[in-house]
């Protein structure tokens, strides 16, 4: 059990770093959505049980361990104490620390106080904003309120569902805005990204001592604003402009706590601001990009899963046939020292001349037996005469003594267990390498990009003509830019930054301090989207 949840823990940190390094090109290439999707393999293998033996979609390598043999010999070794001073053991016993369990203990100490640091602190903060909150109106089946606690649009709870707005929200925005922003959180509820949330916060509680973790964890979030902001943009494409005002104006508005979702965090404004340049993508493109994203999530699972590799294979070839077989237990003999002339003799390989393995030399057959009417008398017995006594012959080593096993066959017991050890390493390995020969990624790569180039074909007709020899890559990127006309877009954006800058100045309800965070982030994201656009 310690052993699965470490391999889990590992395998779900690699992971993490994985879709760290993919989310980016993920997003620019098939949209948020995709990238969005990619979170759902570190979260899956968490969640993943150890996989049957039927389940592994490899060929099966043998690999047994006489379980019997390694029980006596455990038995033995810790029933056995050393002949030159019993007393000293017994006297003196050793006291071992279980460093698992302690290291156990620690770990879900850990989980369990970090998880109820953050809920803590959410549950306080929900019920500060609710105490002072108007009763407000429902939007949806969801109960919108106003409170003077939150300085943006929010989203929280996932029994109790809330939209909790700032108590100037109609005067800071206007009313497309504010339909924007009502629709942002809305489709946080619908799409389910509050209950996203407290899964995230549950894994990153088990992951609290991993700074991977924290770093996948903000990341995610970052990731799922950009897909909310995608979902609002699909639903209405000629918003644009109004939705980029209304995350300006919710800039200013923190993360209030580790389960909510707030509309317009400072951290992910330019990141949001350049996504609303390239948020217009053919449905064609969207669909690739989350059929990518779902291999990638299987092929992820199935590299990384858990999964033992059980007795051996009756079809299996001779070469890999298992070596260490059962076999029958050496009897435990209680023999006397004038008795040791009975006991077997040593063939010169070492072995007992009564061991099983060893060759039985044919037992001549009996005389048959006499009819029972033609058996003579049996004449009295004469007494014998009294014989020399014979020299005691000394004990074989090899042989069963009181009980205790001899030390070679304690030496061969141990040499099987490591040849049987090894056995199993390689047998782990070999499987692993069957596992990754077996799966074909450059061709599920190939297909996927085949197919997005093939819709987007049909669907962009005022795409350039193709060159000779483009790769797939190169031919959706050729008609990407067929599809959408990026110049207008920049233009468009610089012309709503512009807009929303002089906003900023003439608002006379931010303090200085706000009206000049809000113009440098303005300032950098034109400059931002200018060179972008000018590539």
């Amino acid at each position: 059990m310690i052993g699965w949840m470490l391999e889990t823990l590992v395998a779900s940190t690699l992971l993490m770093l994985v879709v760290l390094a993919l989310r980016g090109p993920v997003a620019r290439r098939f949209g948020s959505h995709a990238a969005y999707l990619l979170w759902l393999l570190p979260a899956l293998r968490m969640v993943l049980p150890r996989l049957p033996e039927s389940a592994i979609p490899v060929a099966k390598v043998p690999a047994h361990l006489d379980l019997a043999k390694l029980i006596a010999a455990a038995a033995l070794r810790a029933n056995q104490a050393p002949a030159s001073a019993p007393t000293q053991a017994l006297a003196q016993p050793q006291i071992a620390i279980d460093w698992l369990s302690i290291g156990l203990m620690l770990w879900l100490g850990g989980a369990a106080a970090y998880l109820a640091w953050q809920l803590g602190r959410h549950h306080r903060f929900m019920g500060i904003a609710l105490e002072h909150a108007d009763t407000g109106f429902l939007r949806g089946g969801i109960k919108v309120r106003l409170s003077p606690v939150v300085s943006g649009p929010l989203a929280a709870g996932i029994f109790h569902r809330h939209i909790l707005l700032p108590e100037d929200f109609e005067r800071r925005y206007t009313g497309a805005e504010q339909q924007l922003a009502l629709a942002h959180e809305l489709a946080h509820h619908r799409r389910g990204d509050l209950i996203a949330n407290g899964a995230a916060l549950v894994m990153l509680a088990l992951h609290w001592f991993n700074p991977v973790a924290h770093w996948a964890y903000r990341a995610f979030r970052a990731d799922q604003e950009l897909a909310c902001d995608a979902t609002v943009l699909v639903a209405a494409p000629e918003s644009r402009s109004d939705y980029g005002r209304a995350l300006i104006k919710s800039a200013a508005a923190g993360m209030p706590g580790a389960a909510a979702c707030a509309l317009g965090p400072a951290t992910e404004l330019k990141r949001r601001m350049k996504m609303l340049a390239s948020s217009t993508r053919s449905r064609a493109r969207r669909l690739a990009g989350t059929a990518i994203a779902t291999v990638l999530v299987g092929l992820g699972l199935g590299l990384t899963a858990s999964g033992g590799i059980a007795a051996p294979s009756k079809i299996a070839p001779r070469a890999i046939q298992p070596i260490f077989h059962a076999q029958p237990q050496p009897k435990l003999i209680m023999v006397a020292s004038n008795d040791a002339a009975s006991l077997p003799a040593r063939t010169p390989n070492g072995t007992d001349a009564s061991d099983d393995t060893a060759p039985v030399p044919p037992t001549p057959p009996a005389p048959p037996a006499q009819p029972a009417h033609m058996v003579p008398p049996v004449p009295p017995v004469p007494p014998v005469s009294p014989v020399a006594p014979v020299p005691p012959v000394p004990p074989v080593p090899s042989v069963v003594m009181n009980g205790v096993m001899s030390r070679e066959q304690i030496a061969m017991i141990n040499a099987q267990v490591r040849q049987a050890a090894e056995q199993a390493r390689q047998a782990g390995e070999t499987a692993r390498a069957a596992a990754l020969a077996s799966v074909d990624i450059v061709k599920i790569s190939n297909d996927a990009m085949a197919q997005a180039r093939a819709e987007m074909e049909r669907t962009c007709t005022h795409a350039k003509p193709p060159v000779p020899g483009e790769s797939d890559a190169q031919a959706i990127q050729r008609l990407s830019l067929g599809c959408v006309d990026m110049a207008a877009i920049g233009r468009e954006v610089q012309t709503e930054l512009a807009r929303a800058m002089d906003e900023v100045r003439a608002d006379q309800e931010l303090s200085e301090r706000e009206r000049a965070r809000a113009i440098a982030t303005i300032e950098r994201t034109r400059a931002e989207m200018a060179r972008k656009f000018a590539q």
